[in-house]
């Protein structure tokens, strides 16, 4: 039973791996009032300017870490209700309860997972990270069925595979993470200080 509670956090971690916990700075979008539409001096629909490349990414950036923020808090709190669950689960020795916990959970991760799809995303950088954050999601997901379903060495070995599988693309995820990190928020350059030590130059001789 204690082995069904190990995974719950391997679930939650692949949560805050997707770009960084900063929240980055916003613009305000204020919303156009809508005008009443008038046959007689009807103006032909303005198409919305086109963004740069550069704008697109960080518009695209602002969205997924609003997101990583907003699944985060929610998943917390489905992350201490399962464990809850399934200390409860553990102290009546009931493994149907322990399995029942799990199944809701992995249903708030996969509607984690349909709110990441619903993200209108168009930028290469910030799509590869949507995209393997889903991939992480799903696995982990995945893994966390699996695991209450160990029961032969043949379960253990498929269960042991993915398990590494998810580990692999959890790095790949972190590295990637850190690569969209350090382009939207470089760390400051520390001015260098002068070497004290350094001689004095002796004046050249005539």
């Amino acid at each position: 039973m204690n082995k069904l509670t190990k995974v719950t956090a391997t679930a939650l971690f692949a949560l805050f791996l997707t770009a960084c916990d900063k929240a980055a700075d916003k613009t305000a979008n204020t919303a156009k009032p809508e005008t009443t539409q008038q046959a007689e001096t009807a103006k032909p629909t303005e198409a919305a300017p086109v963004m740069s490349a550069e704008a697109q990414e960080k518009a695209d950036y602002d969205k997924l870490i609003a997101w990583n923020q907003e699944q985060g808090a929610v998943q917390a709190q489905n992350q201490q209700k399962l464990q809850q669950e399934l200390t409860a689960a553990a102290e009546a020795k009931d493994e149907n309860k322990a399995k029942a916990a799990i199944e809701e959970f992995n249903k708030n991760v996969q509607a984690s997972i349909a709110s990441l799809d619903a993200l209108d995303v168009k930028s290469d950088l910030i799509g590869s990270a949507k995209n393997q954050t889903k991939e992480v999601l799903t696995l982990a997901g995945q893994l966390l069925i699996a695991q209450a379903n160990v029961k032969t060495e043949a379960d253990q070995k498929a269960y042991a595979e993915k398990a590494a599988e998810l580990q692999n693309k959890m790095q790949s995820l972190a590295e990637l993470g850190a690569k969209i990190e350090a382009k939207f928020n470089p760390a400051p350059v520390q001015p260098t200080a002068p070497n004290a030590e350094q001689p004095a130059q002796t004046p050249a001789t005539k």
